[in-house]
């Protein structure tokens, strides 16, 4: 496998674990709220991140016993961060075949450009990350305490 090859392939997986802790979120809130499916797609994925992470919060605070309300807070807030990580790679101008795959990133949050390599093994580790995230959000949602 060629270094591009490794890079696309960690931007991929990173990205598609990124979507299914995201789903994840967005399907236990409905769930939560007793929201019908057929108002799913324009109540709950008209959410940005931002918004479904504030949102979550807020009503799991409220319908949970206050330490699995805890356990999810923070949970939503390593979701959160991640959030940082695919924005980088969404909104980055790569170049897979340079120093292990790098992107060139300016953040929305303080317009000061960024430049990293050696990109698809810290990729890697953070779709692994987020993996066990989902996991761990499965887990904290399935909870009824």
């Amino acid at each position: 496998m060629h270094d591009s090859d490794k890079t696309y392939r960690a931007i991929g997986r990173f990205i598609f674990e990124f979507s299914q802790a995201e789903y994840t979120i967005r399907h236990y809130l409905a769930q939560e709220i007793g929201l019908d499916e057929e108002h799913f797609s324009a109540v709950v994925e008209s959410y940005d991140v931002g918004v479904l992470c504030t949102v979550s919060k807020e009503v799991f605070g409220k319908s949970r016993a206050k330490s699995n309300a805890a356990e999810i807070n923070a949970l939503i807030n390593d979701f959160r961060a991640l959030s940082d990580h695919r924005n980088r790679v969404a909104h980055g101008l790569w170049v897979p075949f340079k120093d292990g795959g790098t992107v060139h990133h300016v953040p929305r949050t303080n317009l000061k450009s960024r430049m990293a390599a050696d990109q698809a093994v810290v990729l890697e580790k953070l779709a692994d990350k987020t993996c066990d995230l989902r996991a761990a959000l499965d887990r904290a949602f399935s909870r009824m305490e």
